[in-house]
């Protein structure tokens, strides 16, 4: 997923050497697409008609949440906060919003849920910077995503739903989703991407995957690359904390984390390295203590994991 959300601007260059090393010899110019590296989660997409007595309890979830009302009418209340939807209207919900649901109008209701994670810098910033909760269904961020959220609940309402095709169909219009939640959303004046905090969160970030990229050479890393980080940047780690948490809605420890897990499948997946060559390069002592860690994470064994994409 480009950061830019296009393409590289063209550039003509006679490359000399570099093309040559590329493999173009005599390339004037060539349009490049930005690495990517992201995965995200998607959780109990639903789906569902209830009757006029219908209610849901106060909970948090650990998860982003769309919550799109289809027929009849909703009330739902986030950080006490009373909202009314009508057929088309949505929230957009950040992980640890306090909310609760019920049937409103006495009869009854159809909505559609979809809870989902996403790694991607980016989007994540866009996500937790904006502070709007409720969009009706003229908004411009309802109108924008109304065409992939009916392509979605097609898809969590299809018979065949667990056919590799309707699973890729599925990853193919989530990431369709957070395109056109990006491009709304970044036109929102409350959505601050560029703030003070996210300039130092980026900073944090970028810092964290470079430490995860050098781990395993000879030069020797810091004990506690968090506490380092901070002290290079001026600041407490519980204030690089903070900040992050507001931009990210993670800790950089918890962040560190997820970068260790996706390098940690990709090199499971795309490489004929060892689980505990693949250990070292992480940066674990041992390889009980990586196998631990990752069947943490995943609920599977990193060699369990690596046969599953074999």
């Amino acid at each position: 997923m480009p950061s830019s959300g296009r393409l590289l601007p063209k550039t003509r260059t006679t490359f000399q050497n570099e093309g040559e090393d590329m493999g173009q010899p005599n390339a004037l110019y060539e349009y490049m697409m930005p690495n990517m590296d992201s995965t995200f989660r998607l959780f109990a997409a639903h789906l569902r008609s209830v009757d006029s007595h219908w209610k849901y309890p106060k909970h948090t979830d650990t998860l982003f949440e769309i919550n799109l009302v289809v027929e009849g009418q909703q009330t739902m209340v986030v950080n006490g906060k009373r909202y009314v939807q009508d057929p088309g209207d949505l929230l957009l919900l950040k992980p640890k919003d306090i909310h609760q649901a019920q049937c409103s109008k006495g009869s009854s209701m159809t909505y559609y849920c979809l809870h989902f994670d996403v790694d991607y810098r980016p989007i994540r910033e866009l996500l937790y910077s904006n502070e709007c909760i409720f969009y009706r269904h003229d908004s411009v961020l309802a109108q924008e995503i109304d065409s992939v959220l009916k392509k979605l609940i097609d898809i969590t309402v299809c018979k065949d739903e667990h056919s590799v095709a309707q699973r890729m169909s599925a990853l193919a219009t989530m990431f369709e989703l957070f395109a056109k939640l990006s491009d709304a959303l970044s036109g929102q004046t409350d959505a601050r991407p560029h703030s003070a905090g996210a300039m130092i969160s980026r900073q944090i970030a970028d810092a964290l995957d470079a430490y995860v990229d050098k781990i395993d050479q000879e030069e020797e890393q810091p004990k506690d690359i968090v506490h380092q980080i901070s002290l290079d940047l001026g600041y407490s780690v519980s204030t690089c904390g903070r900040i992050f948490q507001e931009v990210y809605g993670m800790s950089p420890r918890q962040y560190l984390s997820a970068v260790k897990l996706r390098k940690a499948k990709l090199l499971l997946i795309e490489s004929d390295m060892t689980v505990e060559t693949i250990s070292r390069k992480l940066g674990y002592g041992d390889i009980a203590h990586f196998s631990r860690q990752f069947k943490r994470w995943t609920g599977q064994s990193p060699r369990s994991f690596r046969v599953d994409f074999q």
